[in-house]
């Protein structure tokens, strides 16, 4: 596995209007708090020095009191120092924490607001979109970074000018910090470089240990005694991290050995100076405590800077996959999002004109050259082997693809230039893999239409098109009961139920110009899926009026009897296309597979 994160760093405006929305999930007051609190440390840090050094001289020189004066100065501003720095750690902690929420939040809006769903199969977008949750709170954290490098650096003017006051040399100091200041940020490219390096493993370590925490996953995982060998794959991913990680922050320590092993060679130079000029009467004993204390300050501004700087490089970084994320979110909006209203009726139908699809990162093509006329009004079904382009077809009927190749024209119009929401409200669609939301009945039903989920008349008869009103009504809380794991007192449900309800979700839209019907029963028994396909086909009619279309994917061909249409698809193409009574007369792979299925069933 290679890293897939190569993106491109954001100008400075850019990542400076992302840093500011980033600051408004954080408190006001307790934000003006973190840096009165910066200020303190700043000031208390340099105090302690300076008291100190009056203790010292105050105390070689026999006077008593200037010598306690300095050691109480001294006493209360380590005392500020420490309680203040404990203050900055949990406020930086709460506040990049509020932040983080809020920046995550905004990530899922792009990722779930970005049109279709062909980015969702990428892995350099999938490791992106990890990255920036993973390292959300970083953000706040690159703001506060800045206001510690300018304390950071008022303190080191500071004493720069305290330690020229003992020998113009010593402000040479600060020179030997340099290698270390120009190799840190080097140091953390090869940290960040590691992490982008790992993010695909580590995505998939996650999703298999996820897995054991699964009920469905769990028992194919028992069944087959795979689970040793699943936990050892997530084991071997895992340590593949730890050894990336591991090499990048080697490298970094190497590069920061050569920038500490300078700023001790000029600190131990600093302390002989100062050493030699009190032995001969040009520095005083407070002199040397100063210089000793300045010396170490520094050690620390040092690596409180390093640590600065790594923090605020990481939290570039992760702007700029943000920054990459809203524009892959902006650039596909533009394909997607067409600027003529959606049709409030269809009177010729949706034809397909030369139609080809090759999803992201696949070798060959889904569906090849598709041409294909359907009548307003009409109810078709599209049938073929497993792998034939079903599922592929009815994903550009409802935009969640955009063709590779020729157009989708409704009444004659090109489909992607149509308003991809209104033709989103105007559809409605039941899946094989469908959504199971915990959440109680009504919202989990309801949201198949919005404007009437708190519509219980609405919802009940959903209900009962999917046949799923006696279950409900079986339960004491009714459309109140919640649904799944999530919820102490959630209902579990079968495989079957939860599909009833997505049965349900679908039809919640009363008359839809668009009803896609992709094996949304393929848990539920023959009888039952041909009863439902027959409620289905009765809501048909009702769209038919305004030249709503039904497409049914099915492998049972009951179902497809009822068709209007019968498309047949294999390995991408349009192989035959007709009524049930015509594709049996032709006696080709549909009339074939018909009858070896009425076979299993005598």
């Amino acid at each position: 596995m290679r890293s897939t994160d190569d993106v491109e760093r954001m100008p400075w405006r850019r990542r400076a209007s992302v840093l500011r929305r980033a600051l408004r999930g954080a408190d006001r007051r307790a934000s003006a708090l973190l840096v009165t609190v910066l200020v303190i440390d700043a000031v208390s840090a340099t105090a302690q020095v300076v008291a100190l050094k009056v203790m010292v001289d105050a105390a070689a020189d026999h006077r008593p009191v200037t010598a306690l004066l300095g050691a109480a100065v001294a006493a209360l501003a380590i005392g500020a120092f420490a309680v203040s720095g404990r203050v900055l750690a949990d406020m930086e902690m709460l506040l990049a924490n509020q932040s983080g929420l809020d920046v995550n939040t905004e990530t899922l809006r792009l990722v779930s607001g970005t049109p279709g769903i062909e980015h969702l199969e990428r892995p350099a977008y999938l490791d992106r979109v990890a990255l920036v949750r993973a390292q959300r709170n970083e953000l706040f954290r690159a703001v506060f970074s800045f206001a510690q490098l300018a304390a950071l650096a008022t303190r080191l003017l500071i004493g720069v000018a305290l330690l020229a006051t003992v020998h113009p040399l010593l402000v040479a100091i600060p020179l030997f910090a340099v290698p270390s200041a120009v190799l840190v940020p080097r140091a953390n490219r090869h940290v960040a470089a590691a992490d982008a390096d790992a993010a695909e493993r580590q995505r998939a370590a996650t999703h298999l240990h996820g897995l054991f925490l699964a009920r469905e996953p769990a028992m194919e995982m028992r069944v087959f005694g795979c689970v040793d060998a699943l936990d050892e794959r997530a084991d071997e991913l895992w340590s593949q991290v730890g050894g990336i990680a591991f090499r990048g922050a080697l490298r970094a320590a190497v590069l920061g050995a050569i920038g500490w092993a300078v700023l001790a060679l000029g600190y131990v130079g600093a302390l002989l100076l100062v050493t030699v000029e009190a032995s001969r009467g040009r520095a005083t004993a407070g002199d040397l405590v100063l210089v000793a204390q300045l010396s170490l300050h520094l050690r620390s501004n040092v690596s409180d800077a390093t640590d600065v700087a790594r923090r605020a490089v990481s939290a570039l970084t992760t702007i700029d996959r943000f920054c990459w994320l809203e524009d892959t979110s902006r650039e596909q909006g533009r394909r997607f999002r067409g600027e003529q209203p959606a049709p409030d009726r269809i009177i010729r139908g949706i034809a397909l004109e030369g139609v080809s699809f090759t999803y992201p990162g696949a070798d060959g093509r889904a569906l090849c050259d598709v041409s294909l006329s359907i009548p307003a009004g009409s109810t078709v079904a599209v049938v073929g082997p497993n792998g034939a382009g079903k599922t592929t077809l009815v994903n550009l009927l409802t935009r969640l693809y955009l063709p590779t190749e020729g157009r989708l024209l409704v009444d004659g119009v090109d489909l992607r230039t149509i308003d991809a929401d209104g033709w989103a409200d105007l559809s409605s669609a039941g899946f094989q893999d469908f959504l199971r939301l915990e959440a109680t009945v009504r919202d989990a039903v309801g949201c198949g239409d919005l404007p009437r989920r708190d519509d219980d008349d609405a919802v009940l008869a959903a209900l009962g098109a999917a046949e799923a009103s006696r279950m409900v009504a079986t339960w004491p809380e009714g459309l109140d009961t919640p649904l799944g794991r999530t919820y102490r007192e959630g209902r579990e449900l079968s495989v079957g139920q939860w599909q009833r309800l997505a049965i349900a979700r679908a039809m919640m839209r009363q008359t839809p110009l668009l009803l896609v019907l992709d094996e949304p029963t393929a848990s539920l028994d023959p009888e039952a899926e041909h009863a439902l396909y027959e409620r289905y086909a009765s809501a048909a009619g009702a769209a038919a009026g305004r030249g709503g279309i039904t497409v049914l994917v099915s492998h049972r061909f009951s179902s497809a009897r009822l068709a209007d249409l019968i498309v047949v698809l294999d390995l991408g193409v349009v192989v035959e296309r007709g009524t049930h009574a015509e594709l049996l007369a032709a006696d080709g792979l549909y009339a074939g597979m018909f009858r070896e299925q009425a076979q299993a069933y005598t």
